[in-house]
């Protein structure tokens, strides 16, 4: 019985090995070739291995082409980059400026304001009154001051800044509005 057994086992062994290889041989071999195998010249020919081989090398000299048009295209974005940063520096500086312009123009319109007022309150004051305030008051504040003043008063901030200073500021102002 254990030999009919073993001659059974060893025959179901054979059987499988055998639907095994013509599985493999079935599935594994590309259609068209069986012709082929039969000729004994191989699985593939000569003409379609050149023709494999030259579409192997025209995809690496395509590859290779791609690869330098990469590394190109790398280097230009670099400097594309480079550039960037570059110009957001001087945007940034730029923006500093105007931020800074805009300061001193919101300054000088200030100036302009207070001169305005000071000119209105130096309107309603005398020589004798003004005489001491613009003695102690620079050319500049003056200046900024003389030039909100009504010009029926004007005579009496250059009577209160006495002769010298007044022909100073006076050449000062022709000098800056001539010129």
């Amino acid at each position: 019985m254990k030999k009919i057994l073993l001659i059974l086992g060893g025959a179901l062994v054979f059987f499988l090995l055998l639907v095994g290889v013509f599985f493999i041989i079935f599935f594994f071999l590309p259609p068209g070739d069986e012709d082929m195998q039969a000729e004994g010249e191989g699985f593939i020919s000569n003409e379609e291995l050149r023709a494999l081989v030259q579409k192997r090398d025209s995809l690496l000299a395509d590859v290779d082409s791609l690869q330098v048009l990469l590394s190109h295209n790398t280097v230009v974005i670099d400097s594309l980059e480079q550039e960037l940063v570059y110009k957001d520096a001087n945007l940034t500086a730029l923006e500093n400026r105007l931020q800074t312009k805009d300061a001193e123009i919101m300054t000088l319109r200030q100036v302009e304001v207070n001169a305005q007022d000071m000119a209105r309150t130096f309107a309603t004051m005398t020589v004798a009154e003004l005489t001491p305030i613009v003695e102690k008051l620079s050319d500049q504040v003056v200046l900024d001051i003389y030039k909100h003043t009504a010009n029926k008063r004007r005579k009496f901030l250059l009577s209160a800044l006495g002769d010298d200073r007044a022909a100073a500021l006076t050449s000062r102002l022709v000098k800056k509005e001539g010129s």
